[in-house]
């Protein structure tokens, strides 16, 4: 799926804001094109204006002006009542305004020895002149005087008006893309929470938390950018090309010709920026993951005083992102806006010249101060879309990165989401004949095979990558089997890949080697989304023997959790870990070695709590220490993917295999201490 459909099935279900958010732009851009036009007509017809043609009349009106006891007005305000007597003149020449008592020719304007020189192809004239004062000045302005002060509250209107629109246009923006970002990173999180656990072996934590909390904001980037890019782009260039044909066809059918130039220039610029920002966002990642990487490990770190490496390669990735960000900046620099600046200079420059060119080569021409003024801002209008593309492209391509990478989550093979509830197993399991690789042919199991009847509890041995976590990956169905030629397991006689994974696991418990404690409370930890009242969870705790952490906090139970239970000990992780078990009562267990990491005083309640939690149930314990495995009902030995001994703890021992090598090293240990 491209960008862009994905941003229309964004906006599903709030097409309200953008076609208030386009209406809005549309205005806004209406004004833009009508702005120069009024400034033009305020220029021409009213600054300028008292240029226009002055006749001598014989009666007062509201239009004329008392000048040397004559009455004088413009002959754009004559009517059928006025008695005309003879034209005469008004001129600004350096910034000063003259009065001449007859009707100037067109033509070069020079003021020499106090009389007036107007020089054009035909001939050379002279006028006598009067400078008019500041009070004269305003007398001969005072008929247009309305309409100024009308022109000015217009575009003060129009302003008000722009602001307002501008207001309305990005507090819908907002208001939609924010909703649609808050909600992709509720979509992230359930797509994290989906993810085959394969997905997070390939990718560090860190970069799949960037792609939530940075990627997604791609989404932001992208619907801001391409109502900048395309709506107010496209209307921008719309409006000005028809100010352009409306004051000169010629020069606006000549800037056509520039159009494959610039286009050429834009794709070449884009081409490479493309590069650049596919780089910047992966270094930004990678970055973003050795910052969790140094967090998450920051005991470690400290304790074996590893911070110097560790932050020469934090800089490394530093100085490759930087290096990147730094890439990308120049390329702006060199092809992009500052460029662009240029070009507008060169465009100002070039509308001055042209215009100038016609105003001496063609006499019947009459080129204003708001004629320019308005051609000049129609053409920059054509070069504000450019100017978008080279100041907005480089967020707008990152944007696009971004959102692919996000979507390589969201769109990534997710385990189905149904959950229905099944019958609570008996606990009959079967291992049948099961391969199993991670890469290729690499076998990590080899055609293991054995029975666990419903109740029994049984111990998986065996030396570092023997197989065992393997196994229970394949049971808990983290991973699946191959192919149909690799083996089966079954549960109740159920093949258990014929059911959704979340449903198939709702009757499976485990309590890992390490416990997961999440940020909250002793209680909303052991709840874990099960409905029960604080009454059950003490309950629970006492039952497996955590009274002491009842009375060991002033909360009690409601006793707060820091990031990973850094403020409990193992031995009490663990007792949480067994309640949390308790409490959703699975019909399997699953327990990775619980008494491993603690001390011999912990691990005798740890045990107890484990007898309680193994009641009738069905229990795989992976062995690390064989003292919690002595009453196991059955004993599976792995050795390289192989099942090479099964049985209880007394014949294994007997058979002097694999298993009785691991007890007499273990025991020996234990002597020598």
């Amino acid at each position: 799926m491209s960008n862009y459909k994905r941003l229309f099935h964004f906006l599903k279900g709030r097409f309200r804001f953008l076609i208030v958010s386009l209406i809005m732009i549309f205005v806004i851009q209406c004004l833009n094109f009508v702005s120069p036009l009024i400034v033009k007509t305020l220029l021409d017809d009213y600054i300028m204006g008292i240029e226009y043609d002055w006749v001598e009349v014989l009666e007062e009106d509201k239009h004329t002006v008392n000048y040397l006891n004559r009455i004088f007005k413009q002959t754009r305000y004559i009517d059928e009542d006025d008695k005309v007597i003879k034209d005469v003149s008004i001129f600004l020449y350096e910034a000063k305004v003259y009065f001449v008592d007859e009707k100037i020719e067109v033509g070069q304007k020079e003021i020499v020895d106090n009389k007036l020189v107007i020089t054009n192809s035909q001939s050379s004239y002279s006028y006598d002149i009067l400078l008019l004062s500041s009070n004269e000045i305003y007398k001969f302005y005072n008929p247009m005087l309305y309409s100024i002060i009308i022109i000015i509250v217009i575009l003060f209107i129009k302003s008000v008006v722009t602001i307002i629109c501008n207001f309305v246009q990005q507090m819908c923006t907002n208001r939609c893309i924010n909703r649609i970002v808050m909600e992709e990173r509720i979509n992230g999180m359930k797509a994290v929470e989906r993810l085959p656990i394969a997905e997070f072996e390939k990718e560090p934590a860190g970069k799949l938390a960037s792609r939530i909390t940075s990627d997604v904001d791609g989404i932001l980037i992208m619907y801001r950018q391409i109502i900048n890019l395309f709506f107010n782009a496209i209307l921008a260039f719309i409006f000005a090309y028809i100010g352009m044909f409306y004051l000169d066809v010629k020069l606006a059918l000549l800037t056509l010709v520039f159009y494959p130039l610039i286009f050429i220039w834009i794709k070449l610029f884009l081409k490479s920026l493309k590069k650049v920002s596919e780089r910047v966002n992966e270094s930004r990642s990678l970055l973003t993951s050795k910052i969790n990487e140094i967090i998450n490990g920051i005991n470690i770190l400290q304790i074996f005083n590893f911070k110097n490496k560790t932050i020469n390669e934090f800089n490394e990735i530093n100085e490759e992102y930087r290096s990147q960000q730094l890439k990308g900046s120049k390329l702006s620099l060199v092809g992009g806006w500052n460029l662009l600046n240029v070009l507008r200079g060169l465009i100002t420059t070039f509308i001055v010249a042209y215009f100038g060119w016609q105003y001496t080569s063609v006499g019947s021409i009459v080129v204003t101060a708001g004629l320019v003024y308005a051609y000049n801002e129609y053409i920059l209008k054509l070069v504000d879309p450019i100017n978008i593309i080279f100041t907005q492209i480089s967020a707008f391509q990152d944007s696009h990165v971004q959102v692919r990478r996000y979507h390589k989550l969201i769109e990534a093979p997710l385990e189905a989401y149904d959950k229905n509830h099944i019958e609570r197993y008996k606990g009959k399991i079967k291992f049948d004949n099961i391969w199993f690789s991670y890469v290729n042919d690499n076998y990590v199991l080899k055609g293991v095979s054995f029975d666990i009847e419903p109740g029994q509890m049984i111990g998986l041995v065996g030396h570092t990558g023997s197989g065992k976590s393997s196994l229970i990956n394949l049971l808990l169905r983290f991973y699946d089997i191959n192919n149909d030629l690799s083996g089966s397991i079954y549960v109740d006689d159920m093949d258990i890949t014929s059911i959704e994974k979340r449903t198939y696991r709702e009757h499976i418990g485990i309590v890992l080697q390490e416990p997961v404690l999440f940020k909250g409370t002793i209680a909303s930890n052991i709840k874990f989304g099960k409905d029960i009242s604080d009454e059950e969870v003490e309950n629970i705790l006492k039952m497996i023997g955590g009274q002491k952490i009842i009375d060991k906090f002033p909360l009690g139970i409601h006793q707060k959790i820091t990031r990973s239970g850094l403020n409990m000990s193992a031995g009490e992780k663990q007792l949480i870990s067994l309640a949390r078990v308790l409490v959703h009562d699975p019909s399997i267990l699953i327990m990775d070695e619980a008494t491993s990491h603690i001390d011999l005083e912990t691990e005798e309640m740890v045990k107890n709590a484990l007898k309680v939690v193994s009641k009738n149930r069905t229990v795989i314990v992976i062995a690390h220490r064989l003292s919690t495995i002595f009453d196991a009902d059955k004993i599976i030995v792995l050795d390289h993917g192989l099942k090479v001994e099964e049985g209880k703890h007394t014949e294994l021992v007997k058979l002097n295999g694999v298993y009785a090598n691991i007890y007499r090293a273990q025991t020996a240990n234990i002597n020598l201490k």
